[in-house]
């Protein structure tokens, strides 16, 4: 009969004889939905075989002139003043790893394979971040920072794109998870009484997309710019609001450093993006 604590053979004394194992599975990290890329302005890329900059014109309308005697010349010709705007592409970034031939050779698991599609995600993740800092750069704004966006607050938003003659086609609403919580709130937005103004205008299996409201495809992503604590920049807009280009799409290069004795692979890309046209976006102040 054991007299005290110290004779049991316990799980500190027999250690050496506890197996312990390392799945291969893992607990791998969860990726954001990046919306903004597919929804923006990618007519431009077209351009970009070289170059770093293009200058894009603009074509202002024309006033008609009454013309009321059919003798009377014609004495007014207009002159319209034109300008353009620039969009840069000098964006160039990367993603890179090194695994050294020993660490290749004893872990359970082929490294360069695991980390692959993490690398392309750091490049579309830092390609979305500038497209989300864009909205907050539009001079038409509705709602108040940390607020749930209203009925009327979406309203006139959608007012403010039909002010400027902005298509019907193409218009989108990125919002936050939170400022998605308040639109669940919305009897507009969930009752299928309004299915029919609603509308559906894309695949709800796309990552990212939560429904429509008024024919406009609402996306929600963590990666809209801001936070619970100091609200979100949501928005509204049409996609000639916001132009981006990937002149190099991901490119792979991989080498073997004899030096360290590792293999090495970098993915790089070069990008630009810019807000090309003010009024057919609307920055949506919210949760």
């Amino acid at each position: 009969m054991a007299t005290g604590a110290a004779e049991f053979i316990d799980a500190t004394t027999a250690d050496v004889f506890i197996e312990e194992h390392w799945a291969a599975e893992a607990i791998v990290a969860r990726e954001s939905a990046l919306v903004f890329a597919a929804i923006s302005n990618r007519v431009f890329e077209k351009y970009f075989s070289i170059g770093d900059v293009i200058h894009i014109p603009s074509v202002g309308n024309l006033t008609a002139t009454s013309k009321n005697v059919a003798s009377n010349a014609a004495t007014v010709f207009e002159t319209v003043t034109e300008s353009n705007t620039n969009l840069t592409v000098n964006t160039w970034r990367y993603s890179a790893i090194a695994v050294e031939t020993y660490t290749a050779k004893a872990t359970n698991r082929d490294l360069l394979a695991t980390y692959a599609g993490k690398m392309g995600y750091a490049l579309g993740l830092a390609h979305d971040d500038v497209l989300a800092g864009l909205p907050d750069n539009f001079s038409q704004t509705v709602g108040t920072l940390t607020v749930d966006l209203s009925y009327e607050n979406f309203l006139r938003g959608r007012q403010y794109l039909d002010d400027a003659d902005a298509p019907l086609e193409d218009r989108n609403i990125v919002v936050s998870p939170a400022a998605e919580e308040g639109m669940l709130q919305l009897d507009h937005f969930v009752n299928a009484d309004y299915s029919r103004v609603n509308g559906e205008t894309a695949n709800r299996k796309d990552r990212g997309y939560v429904g429509s409201w008024l024919g406009m495809p609402v996306w929600k992503s963590v990666n809209v710019e801001g936070s619970n604590a100091a609200g979100h920049d949501n928005t509204m807009f049409q996609k000639e609001a916001i132009a981006t280009v990937v002149m190099l799409k991901p490119r792979v290069h991989r080498e073997f450093d004899i030096n360290y004795l590792a293999n090495k692979v970098a993915v790089e890309q070069v990008d630009g993006s810019g807000e090309i046209r003010d009024d057919h976006g609307v920055w949506l102040k919210g949760a």
